[in-house]
């Protein structure tokens, strides 16, 4: 039995023994703990890294469509005090497993069962693991615009303004009456940095403030999940989708020679979950066996360098370029040498790369199972979307009718930093609306490059009064030894 074949069976008997009811049926509370243990790990592995698998075997659905079908069984229990037992076990799975509502039944079950083991132990490994990401950054002190953007402006006292929150979430999880001060002056539009939001249960706590968070993902899969959980709204617009719109790019070769068929960016220091390796393999595959590759990306020198010792190891290095580090501004130069973009990362949340090869006019050929991606982006323009098996079929089919692709007309048209903020300017209107709140400015547009998010440098110094509120705040709430700046 392979390890997705485990996965599957796992899960599978978990829904067999909750059609019966029998699940809990079982008074051992180590029993009931241990089962969710097993059925939240095969959760992880199967929607996670064994995507391919599934897409093809269940579909990507089958989890969430099986937890949503039996959660009438847990809630029943859930909402009966008559076996205080079967009651908290029955929160418990609820709380802990992706269920419809999941992040509200764990904030029920913080209040009512904190000092419950398994919770308790849960909580405190949440902790710990925020903890962890923020020590493992090298900087102890942050500017604001590196992680938060101020889009709109509060202009009078029936008006909210707009804060975008595009990195470093868990930064704002970590201060208790953080969320809340910020709710009180503005919606809050949030994207996490990678998609499949239900492995990060943190999320809960952007879901409990004065105004829905309006959560901003890439997926089908994850507008699902979101719609499931009270408290957020969540809109199919994140991090690519402001790729700023920009001429060609300076360095591009005058004669418009293509120098490479394939051209693979993603960062070296996150090679499992990006899969330089299948990239690898597909160039030895019998359709691609003539073809050459530019790998780009940034990271640690001694991940550069295994890549490069994989390349050399396989017999790819008369036909594979690797290199490193380029600044920013450098990459559309060397993709106006490309012919195709190929991405094969597990997952995403709106990938920036991505968006970066179709404002370059090349085509891109993805897996249809990478989480966190709109795959509405791939049409007869912009490129293909397919199943893990057909994938080296379909980079050769894109290489050999490149011409009849038109990415870069699509992305100017439908895509980009002024078609997308002005899709967002009319959603948050809406929104405001709704709520009655007034509306007297729109937002500004938003982009998708660099540490700020400004198109336009001048829209900084625009809320520098309220970064100036925003920076208060955060000193007041300071608990994990950092500081935070302006400039």
């Amino acid at each position: 039995m392979t390890l997705f074949q485990r996965s599957l069976a796992i899960v599978e008997d978990f829904f067999r023994r909750t059609d019966s009811e029998s699940i809990l049926e079982c008074r051992s509370a180590d029993c009931l703990r241990d089962i969710r243990r097993e059925v939240g790990a095969a959760l992880d592995r199967l929607l996670v890294w064994e995507r391919p698998e599934l897409e093809s075997h269940k579909g990507i659905p089958w989890p969430y469509e099986g937890l949503r079908e039996r959660y009438r069984v847990f809630e029943n229990h859930a909402k009966r005090p008559q076996d205080s037992f079967k009651q908290k076990q029955a929160m418990l799975f609820l709380a802990l497993l992706p269920f419809p509502r999941q992040w509200r039944w764990l904030l029920q079950a913080e209040r009512l069962c904190r000092d419950e083991g398994e919770l308790k132990a849960f909580l405190a490994d949440e902790v710990h693991k925020v903890s962890e990401k923020i020590e493992k950054k090298p900087q102890r002190t942050y500017k604001l615009r590196h992680f938060c953007q101020v889009v709109k402006g509060p202009v009078s006292a029936k008006e909210k303004g707009v804060l975008r929150i595009f990195s470093l979430p868990y930064l704002f999880v970590t201060r208790t009456r953080l969320l809340t001060h910020l709710s009180r002056r503005y919606v809050l539009y949030v994207e996490p940095p990678m998609g499949i939001v239900f492995r990060h249960a943190w999320w809960r706590y952007f879901s409990q403030l004065d105004d829905p968070c309006i959560m901003g993902v890439g997926s089908q899969e994850d507008i699902s999940f979101l719609a499931t959980q009270p408290g957020v709204m969540a809109i199919q617009l994140a991090h690519g989708d402001y790729m700023e719109e920009n001429d060609w790019p300076k360095g591009a070769p005058a004669d418009g020679q293509k120098r490479y068929d394939i051209v693979f960016n993603a960062t070296y220091d996150d090679i499992p979950r990006k899969r330089h390796g299948l990239m690898l393999q597909l160039l030895q595959h019998r359709d691609l066996r003539n073809r050459t590759a530019l790998f780009l990306g940034r990271g640690q020198p001694s991940n550069v360098e295994e890549l490069q010792r994989q390349v050399a190891e396989v017999g790819l290095k008369p036909r594979v370029t690797v290199r490193s580090n380029l600044r920013r501004a450098d990459v559309p130069a060397q993709l106006a040498q490309c012919k195709i973009g190929v991405h094969l990362s597990l997952y995403e949340n709106g990938c920036r790369g991505i968006y970066e090869f179709i404002r370059s006019d090349l085509p891109c050929v993805i897996p249809s199972s990478m989480g966190g991606m709109n795959l509405a982006l791939f049409n007869r323009r912009t490129g293909l979307a397919v199943p893990e098996k057909d994938l080296a079929q379909a980079i050769s089919f894109t290489l050999e009718n490149r011409a009849q692709f038109h990415p870069r007309q699509w992305f100017l048209n439908h895509s980009g930093s002024t078609n997308s903020s002005r899709k967002l300017n009319n959603i948050l209107k809406e929104y405001f609306a709704k709520r009655g709140y007034e509306w007297h400015q729109d937002i500004v547009p938003l982009g998708s490059s660099g540490a700020s998010r400004y198109v336009e440098s001048s829209h900084y110094r625009q809320f520098r009064s309220e970064y100036e509120w925003l920076l208060g705040l955060f000193q007041s709430e300071n608990n994990q030894r950092l500081t935070f700046s302006i400039e």
